[in-house]
């Protein structure tokens, strides 16, 4: 049997707490479980200088955007019905209700709605889910209305309309303006968000192919009266995400100091093939996560061997809701499935190494979190790691790199030959150095091992790796998030990470709550009817 190699002792927790900045819309600042932890370094003036707008004003959550108790009773039911058939399927009388909303247009305009003035907090409590050392910084959006009309922008307000150009010229304006105002606006944050010592930056929102194909379609139409050549279409499209990828990826590689995380999108379409902005920028400071299901790919998540790089947990997640939703005060949660809340779960992991060792680089926490994933199979071709995140190896692997180079310590961290207490945010440095540990390591192993030797250790390992899957299973669970209100308790299932998708059309994103509900790959695309339980219940506010 293994000795123990070596004892890990604390230290004293980490000066300076990891910032994550959140480019969201719907953040309730006033929230008791975020107040605590919003970073405040700036002043009124920088934001507005900055980014165009008061970033700790809280006035758009003072007023519910679903004012009638027993709509949003059933808006509540609605998400914690889909959360339910994504996990283990709805009774015949849940899947007919179900069916019966997701059908009705108004009912479901209230429902993204709902999504839209929540989106921030939702992802910002996923952000927080583990960690006494962790910050936000909240950054309401690019808030960009849709993907070719112009945004707000002092540099070009009071111009005319420029005079004697056809509407097809119109039309190209219209999209080298979308282009410069999505790039502008970003590189602003950028700049923000540098000049604040912020490092890793979540950002849960994408520009789609599919939205970008049917908004220009529409467009064209619009303001010329003919429908436009589809060939033609997908050049300008072409052109459109390639000058988008092109200033993104420069505007990163500016900030190599800062870890950028972004959801790989809703779509379930490969991003290899399709484009989805800001994702798809290949730069070693940038990670594009995927929403599993379980061990496999949530079957709304988009993929890509070469653009995507990780799956985290992304289906059925729950986090908190605005107070404002809530009549006595106490907290609501929800759960919500989507790359939106994979991303949050990133960035979590990424502050709880940079806490772990501060001296670790965005691209060096990326190697680490890439590198210590546990490798699935049917991954293979669809991510480019091939792996779902795992939290306790690459914390162990961050805690190690303190003491010896960066390969050594996420070899060992993915092992079992360090045993470690996964305590979040407090740096545990090994007793030995390396070379002794290395030592240690080779000495432990038995110059010779007898056939019932191997079949204890067998025996050891089978057990072991059942005790650690339970382990899993159970830090699986979101931490620092109370029960679900609702009556039923089979639809109280808690996943670890939040949800949906873009905030606004311009960076627009199909909600994950659009779509249909996703599932695990052996299990079908839509919420199962289970001939076994009871009708809907709504929940209790």
């Amino acid at each position: 049997m293994i000795q123990i190699l070596f004892i890990l002792i604390f230290h004293s927790l980490i000066g300076q707490a990891a910032t994550i900045a959140i480019i969201d819309t719907g953040f309730d600042l006033d929230h008791e479980y975020l107040r605590p932890k919003i970073l405040k370094k700036e002043t009124d003036e920088e934001a507005l200088e900055f980014v165009g707008q008061d970033l700790f004003d809280n006035s758009h959550l003072k007023k519910p955007v679903i004012d009638d108790k027993s709509e949003l009773q059933e808006i509540l039911l609605y998400r914690n019905l889909r959360a339910k058939g994504h996990r283990q399927g709805l009774s015949v009388e849940e899947f007919e209700w179900y069916k019966k909303k997701k059908a009705d247009k108004s009912f479901m305009d209230k429902v993204k709605l709902f999504k839209r003035h929540s989106h921030g907090t939702f992802v910002a409590g996923i952000a927080l889910r583990e960690g006494e050392n962790i910050n936000i910084f909240p950054i309401r959006g690019l808030n960009l209305p849709n993907p070719v009309v112009a945004v707000e922008d002092a540099s070009e307000q009071g111009k005319e309309a420029p005079k004697g150009k056809t509407a097809e010229e119109k039309f190209h304006d219209e999209i080298r303006q979308s282009v410069n105002r999505v790039s502008k606006k970003f590189s602003k944050i950028c700049r923000f968000v540098s000049q604040k010592k912020i490092e890793i930056v979540n950002a849960s929102y994408g520009i789609t192919y599919k939205n970008i194909m049917t908004k220009f379609r529409e467009r064209y139409k619009e303001m010329t009266g003919n429908d436009i050549e589809e060939t033609s279409l997908k050049i300008i499209v072409d052109d459109y995400f390639a000058k988008l990828y092109q200033s993104g990826e420069k505007t990163m590689k500016r900030y190599p100091h800062i870890l950028f995380v972004f959801s790989a999108g809703n779509s379930g379409l490969n991003n290899d093939e399709y484009h989805h902005y800001p994702s798809r920028i290949k730069v070693p400071n940038a990670i594009a996560v995927a929403a599993m299901n379980g061990e496999y790919l949530a079957t709304f998540s988009n993929f890509g061997k070469d653009h995507v790089d990780i799956g985290a947990p992304g289906v059925a997640i729950l986090s908190i809701v605005p107070k404002v939703y809530s009549d006595d005060g106490s907290e609501l949660y929800s759960p919500a499935s989507g790359t939106s809340m994979s991303a949050p779960y990133i960035s979590n992991l990424a502050a709880q190494i940079k806490n772990t060792n501060p001296k670790l680089g965005p691209a060096e926490i990326k190697k680490i979190i890439l590198e210590t994933g546990e490798i699935k199979e049917h991954l293979q071709t669809k991510i480019y790691s091939a792996a779902v995140a795992n939290n306790h190896k690459a914390i162990k692997a961050a805690l190690l790199s303190k003491d010896m180079i960066l390969d050594q310590a996420i070899t060992l961290g993915k092992s079992d030959l360090v045993p470690m207490e996964d305590k979040v945010s407090i740096g545990l440095s090994p007793a030995r150095a390396p070379e002794d540990m290395q030592k240690k390591v080779m000495e432990s192993f038995p110059s010779v091992i007898t056939p019932q030797e191997v079949e204890d250790i067998q025996d050891e390992e089978s057990t072991s790796a059942k005790s650690s899957l339970l382990k899993d299973q159970e830090t699986k669970q979101p931490d620092n998030l109370s029960q679900l209100p609702l009556s039923d308790p089979e639809v109280q299932e808690k996943s670890p990470d939040p949800v949906p998708a873009s905030q606004t059309e311009e960076q627009s994103q199909k909600s994950s709550e659009e779509l249909p509900a996703s599932s695990s790959e052996p299990q079908s695309s839509l919420p199962e009817a289970q001939s076994q339980a009871s009708g809907p219940s709504s929940p209790q506010l």
